[in-house]
């Protein structure tokens, strides 16, 4: 079950039959020995990755395509980064959350989730804790179950995409899927690059504050003869209540 890396092979995306959401898309959930035949082979991958300093930053089924030949090919590069824990610049909405750290852990996640949606043709709230008993009954195979919720979740041990490989290796894998034979390339998550939220421009600017220069002579007048009706002001700045409650505001127009 060979895997390369479509884009550090330099081989031309177009050459790939299919991609596993195209698979889920025509032919709904698979069964648990291709989830796990694709998961393990997705997990080496990663691990070859993560061996570089490089974090994958966006594992979905649309990223994970298959050949003619039923090899896998881990694609689509434009979100990785150093796994330096800063935020990822680029994410799939629904698939990470804005602010997910660039980790080894983040792509273990991130392949969990998706192999929960091959299994189930459910997409996951990411920011949500799953155990293994919400994923039997959302329809994962019990098994399976308890290995994708330590992808998920770590249950106090490190894992890594090595570990993540060998741990669905052992339960038995079955062979990759068949292409599909109608590839629509599928992608309900396009990779967007994130931008942090900027106030529209306001539509109807206002207009710049009337000066004592600029504003006609007729204004300027009823301004000097302005006087407050309930309140004076003092030479001290204090202000006090008016006797007279009669508009002290006259016109000499």
């Amino acid at each position: 079950m060979p895997l390369r890396d479509a884009d550090a092979q330099g081989l031309r995306l177009e050459r790939a039959a299919c991609s596993l959401a195209d698979v889920l898309h025509e032919r709904g959930p698979l069964p648990e020995g291709e989830v796990r035949a694709v998961g393990a082979a997705a997990a080496a991958a990663l691990a070859r990755v993560h061996a570089t300093g490089l974090v994958h930053g966006d594992i979905k089924p649309a990223n994970l395509l298959l050949s003619h030949q039923r090899e896998l090919w881990l694609a689509d590069f434009d979100a990785a980064r150093p796994a330096d824990g800063g935020p990822l610049e680029r994410f799939s909405p629904g698939r990470q959350l804005p602010g997910t750290a660039a980790r080894f852990d983040t792509d273990v996640s991130a392949l969990a989730l998706a192999l929960i949606e091959l299994s189930t043709g459910m997409l996951l709230d990411p920011g949500m804790s799953w155990h293994d008993d919400d994923l039997r009954r959302l329809g994962c195979p019990k098994d399976l179950s308890t290995e994708l919720s330590c992808m998920l979740n770590g249950n106090d041990i490190e894992m890594g995409a090595g570990r993540a490989a060998r741990l669905l290796a052992q339960g038995g894998i079955g062979s990759l899927p068949a292409p599909v034979a109608n590839a629509h390339r599928a992608d309900s998550t396009p990779t967007v690059e994130f931008m942090p939220a900027r106030p529209p421009p306001d539509p109807s600017p206002r207009p710049s504050p009337v000066t004592s220069s600029t504003a006609p002579r007729w204004w300027q007048r009823l301004a000097k003869s302005w006087r407050p009706s309930d309140a004076t002001v003092t030479p001290g700045g204090q202000r006090g209540v008016q006797a007279s409650g009669k508009s002290q505001a006259s016109r000499s127009l």
